[in-house]
C-alpha cells in the first residue's frame, strides 16, 4: 500500500544511501566511488533542502496544537479539552483545520516529492540518495533529522565521512572562518555522527578519508557494508584520479 501511495519514494528497490559530512572532507570522492556501483545514483549537494522538509514534517507530529486537536476531534464534548470544546473543527478555532492533518501522510508525501523532483532517479536506479555537507548546522535537530530519514526512506543507510580536523581547517574553503571555529565545528559534527552510529549501528558506516590511501582494500569495507561487489579496476582508477577542488 505504501508503495502505491508514494511510488517515487519506493521506486529504488534497494533503498537509499546518504553521505553525511562537512566541507572539505573528501566526500565527492566517496560520491564518485558509490556511483561506480551498478544501479547506484547518489546525487550531490542540494542546499540541505531535506532538512527544511524534515522540520516541516516534525512540526505536524510534535507541536501540541496539532496533537491536541487530533486527539480530541472524534471525542464527545464531555471528553474534549475545555478550551477546545466549543471551537474545534470550526472557523472560530485559531488552528482551524489542524485536526485534519495526518503527520505520517504529510511526512511520506513530502519525501516522495523530494525524490521525484530533487533526486529524480532514473529507471535504472536501484539505490538513490545524495551527499550533503550541511547536516550538522542545526545540532539540536540533527538526531531528529536523521531519524526522519531513517524511518521515512525505505532501507536507508548512512555513510558518515570524517577527516583529520587540521587538514580540513587548512583548506582555503574555510578561509573566512577562524581555525578554532572550524576545529570546534568538526569535533561537534564528529560527535553527532558517532552518537547516531551508536544508536543505529546496523545502518551506519563511518568513512575515514585518510584510509583511502590503503587503496581498494579499504573501499571494499564500505562496499561490504552496502552488500555490494567491488570492481577493483574501477575503484583503483577512481582512487588514482582524486578530485581537486578549485
Amino acid at each position: 500500500m505504501q508503495a502505491n501511495l508514494y511510488p517515487a519514494l519506493h521506486a529504488p528497490q534497494d533503498g537509499y544511501v546518504f553521505v553525511v559530512t562537512y566541507g572539505r572532507s573528501g566526500s565527492t570522492l566517496t560520491q564518485k566511488l558509490l556511483n561506480s556501483i551498478p544501479g547506484y545514483q547518489i546525487r550531490g549537494e542540494n542546499g540541505n533542502i531535506l532538512y527544511h522538509l524534515a522540520r516541516a514534517a516534525t512540526v505536524t507530529s510534535t507541536w501540541e496544537n496539532f496533537i491536541w486537536r487530533r486527539e480530541d476531534i472524534n471525542k464527545s464534548k464531555q471528553e474534549q479539552k475545555e478550551f477546545l470544546r466549543d471551537i474545534i473543527g470550526t472557523s472560530g478555532d485559531p488552528w482551524y483545520g489542524a485536526e485534519l492533518v495526518n503527520p505520517n501522510s504529510f511526512r511520506c508525501s513530502i519525501a516522495d516529492k523530494f525524490v521525484s523532483e530533487i533526486l529524480r532517479p532514473n529507471k535504472e536506479t536501484r539505490v538513490s540518495g545524495f551527499k550533503e555537507i550541511r547536516w550538522h548546522e542545526d545540532r539540536v535537530f540533527f538526531p531528529k533529522f536523521l531519524r526522519f530519514i531513517k524511518f521515512t526512506f525505505p532501507k536507508s543507510k548512512f555513510i558518515f565521512q570524517t577527516r583529520t580536523a587540521g587538514d580540513v581547517a587548512k583548506s582555503a574553503w574555510w578561509k573566512n572562518r577562524s581555525q578554532s571555529d572550524v576545529l570546534e565545528m568538526i569535533a561537534s559534527a564528529d560527535r553527532l555522527y558517532a552518537q547516531f552510529s551508536k544508536d543505529f549501528s546496523d545502518s551506519c558506516f563511518t568513512v575515514e578519508y585518510e584510509r583511502y590511501a590503503e587503496g581498494p582494500s579499504y573501499v571494499k569495507e564500505i562496499f561490504d557494508f552496502l552488500n555490494e561487489d567491488l570492481d577493483i579496476d574501477s575503484v583503483a582508477s577512481i582512487l588514482g584520479n582524486r578530485l581537486r577542488h578549485a
